[in-house]
């Protein structure tokens, strides 16, 4: 089967057209990170699900929170979740669904999955951020590829979180 083939199979054949055939990545190049805004995150009473087939589920309320970056800043909205799974690994897969709105009230939609180390001999902790958000000035959101890392919050603010978030360039 050729590449082409292979490709318009998995719907990508448009974008294969676009590449040259002998286009290749840079052997060990590193990615380019822009910093797009700092969260804190403020989180509700978790719920154990219980053991599951893939590990021990849980389900933490997402009650609030702000952000703030160079491009945006604005308020987290109650009522988001975040899904995380204590896997036997040692691994947790944290899964945040959850509204923000910016300053001038676009509402923004965020689905931000990562993992997360419980081996204090093997720090990890890595998150991808998925933005859906109306066209206008924060469109930029849908239009790229985002990293981020969860951290303790500033001192004082209870059971919350510190969400770091880049664009990766």
């Amino acid at each position: 089967m050729q590449r082409r083939d292979v490709l318009g199979s998995m719907g990508l054949a448009g974008l294969a057209a676009g590449i040259a055939p002998d286009a290749k990545a840079a052997p060990g190049a590193s990615l380019a990170l822009e910093f797009a805004y700092d969260a804190v995150v403020t989180l509700g009473a978790g719920t154990p699900v219980g053991k599951t087939p893939y590990g021990v589920r849980n389900r933490i309320p997402i009650t609030g929170g702000s952000f703030e970056g160079p491009r945006i800043r604005g308020t987290v909205l109650a009522g988001g979740m975040d899904w995380q799974l204590e896997r036997p690994d040692g691994m947790l897969d944290v899964h945040a669904d959850y509204m923000m709105q910016a300053e001038d009230g676009t509402l923004i939609h965020v689905i931000n999955k990562g993992l997360i180390s419980r081996d204090p001999q093997r720090p990890y902790v890595r998150t991808t951020p998925w933005f859906e958000v109306s066209e206008g000035p924060h469109a930029w959101l849908n239009q790229s590829v985002f990293t981020g890392t969860i951290g303790a919050p500033p001192a004082g603010r209870g059971a919350a979180v510190r969400i770091t978030v880049h664009r990766i360039l």
